[in-house]
């Protein structure tokens, strides 16, 4: 009886640590770095894994010493390892006044109208630098950590599959290996283009990567840093084995004082691409995925001697590069235009993935009465689940044929025609002036505002990184916003501020612009 009531309480035990590690999983907390340096800031993350209704229910605290401030929110697409999910987050940044070993305040979060507080964190902030104040004994006063010395960083390319037919879009994404750095720096050299031989590229947005942060590499466990920077839709134009990703990347320690950075090879991704099977059927012309079709717009009639227009939609899983208008034996459907968008998003199936949507517009020229008989829209594609090729077959809808219809042939009288001119004439005159005046009001505004950005970016001088914010924070800027302006400017060469200011979006020209007002005031 005694070990039939252990075993009953382990077994509840087990129970209920399921049920609540089920329940706490739906929200976490993570916090980097754990050890950072005074005047410097960490990172408090809090990610909710699903759609619910998700919100702080606190903006700014401090206590025993430590500030939390809210920063924002927003919502990112994420493939953890190859298994992809939607996150919302919300950050708070932290920081103190003094040194020393610390203990994050209690920050509470509600999702689902649930309520999660954040678990005992323990971070430590040491001084400024370790170097010597006075610098008289060692005037070469680096920052020699021996440990950092020792890292050997690698850059590898990778891809969510490296089997995969020609035509079947994949993702591939950067990851850099390391040991020893705290906070690892990791940026493309611009030098230098990325080698995807026989494939068509595009960088995906809003999409997040993330892989385990440490594995075993080589037999030495190494920690992960994926470059979320850029991520790739990569489609196959050739079969084959080849080798993608080749480029080269800057990497260094940016917590490490004084430390070098250094240019690296990547690891290029070896990817196998198969040929579609051979039976392929007539009308198939590349479509991977899983698609279906419909009319969208018809008409109902039409006249003899006019044209009847049909437009269809063909949507689904998968990408658009292999769907084509298909060419109708009757000579008087004409193909007129198409229109095509390929997002990553959220499936049916409830994972994420490529979803496809491309109209076409056809044209049929109505010569007689009798209504010829149109032979149906067909369409075939490559079922990837199903491993072969389908065919869709949809007739083209009804519509009535009227006779022809009598136009009007009476002249309009030569009066009625020049007053009617007139104020035309006057209108357009006046719509191009407004025009060309507007655009020159956008063109001399967007001048004096990118002329005060390079004004202040040069004002900086040679200060980056830490020198940088703390310089700006002295000059009556927030953490958030210094912090912002160093980032920004080292995404470019020190001399091309113009060219900073021209690729930040609508948003972060008009942040950029009130800070330069807000230090030259």
């Amino acid at each position: 009886m005694k070990n039939f009531g252990k075993t009953n309480f382990l077994l509840y035990y087990f129970i209920i640590s399921f049920f609540s590690y089920l329940y706490s999983s739906e929200v976490e907390f993570f916090f980097h770095p754990n050890e950072f340096s005074l005047g410097e800031i960490a990172k408090l993350e809090v990610k909710a894994y699903g759609d619910k209704p998700f919100r702080t229910l606190q903006t700014n605290l401090k206590k025993n010493g430590v500030r939390v401030r809210y920063v924002g929110s927003g919502t990112e697409t994420q493939i953890i390892n190859f298994k992809v999910s939607k996150t919302q987050i919300i950050n708070f940044y932290v920081d103190t006044d003094s040194e020393g070993n610390f203990q994050l305040p209690e920050i509470k979060v509600e999702y689902d109208n649930k309520q999660y507080s954040s678990p005992v964190i323990s971070f430590k902030v040491s001084k400024k630098t370790k170097n010597n104040q006075s610098g008289f004994f060692n005037p070469f006063s680096f920052d020699l950590d021996d440990s950092t010395m020792e890292e050997n960083p690698e850059v590898s390319f990778h891809t969510n599959k490296s089997i995969f037919y020609k035509g079947e879009p994949i993702v591939g994404y950067f990851v850099l290996y390391y040991n020893r750095y705290r906070q690892p720096f990791l940026e493309r050299d611009p030098n230098h283009s990325i080698s995807f031989p026989f494939f068509l590229s595009e960088t995906l947005r809003q999409v997040t990567v993330q892989i385990e942060p440490e594995v075993i590499r080589n037999q030495i466990p190494k920690k992960t840093l994926v470059f979320s920077k850029e991520i790739y839709g990569l489609t196959a134009l050739k079969s084959g084995t080849f080798l993608l990703g080749k480029t080269k990347f800057i990497t260094g320690d940016s917590l490490r004082f004084n430390s070098l950075q250094e240019t690296i090879d990547t690891n290029p991704a070896k990817v196998i691409v198969l040929d579609l099977p051979k039976n392929a059927p007539e009308h198939f012309t590349g479509a991977i995925g899983n698609f279906k079709i419909s009319f969208i717009q018809t008409s109902k009639q039409v006249y003899v001697g006019e044209t009847a227009y049909f437009e269809l939609v063909i949507e689904g899983e998968g990408g658009h590069e292999g769907i084509t208008p298909m060419e109708f034996s009757n000579p008087n459907i004409k193909f007129i235009s198409q229109s095509k968008t390929k997002t990553f998003q959220q499936l049916e199936s409830g994972e994420y993935g490529f979803f496809s949507k491309v109209k076409f517009l056809y044209g049929y020229q109505v010569t007689k009465l009798s209504k010829d008989i149109l032979e149906p829209y067909k369409f075939s594609y490559f079922s990837l689940a199903e491993k072969k090729y389908n065919t869709l077959s949809l007739p083209i809808p009804e519509f009535q044929i009227l006779p022809k219809r009598k136009m009007a042939t009476e002249p309009k009288p030569k009066k009625e025609i020049q007053n009617l001119q007139l104020p035309f004439l006057f209108l357009v005159l006046l719509a191009v002036s407004a025009i060309i005046g507007y655009i020159g009001i956008k063109h001399y505004k967007f001048k004096i505002e990118k002329q005060s950005f390079v004004n202040m970016m040069e004002s900086f001088g040679k200060k980056r990184n830490f020198f940088l914010t703390e310089y700006l924070e002295k000059k009556g800027l927030t953490a958030a916003e210094a912090l912002w302006l160093s980032e920004l400017i080292n995404q470019e060469k020190v001399s091309n501020f113009s060219a900073i200011y021209q690729g930040l979006s609508k948003e972060d020209k008009i942040t950029a612009f009130n800070l330069s007002k807000k230090i030259k005031q």
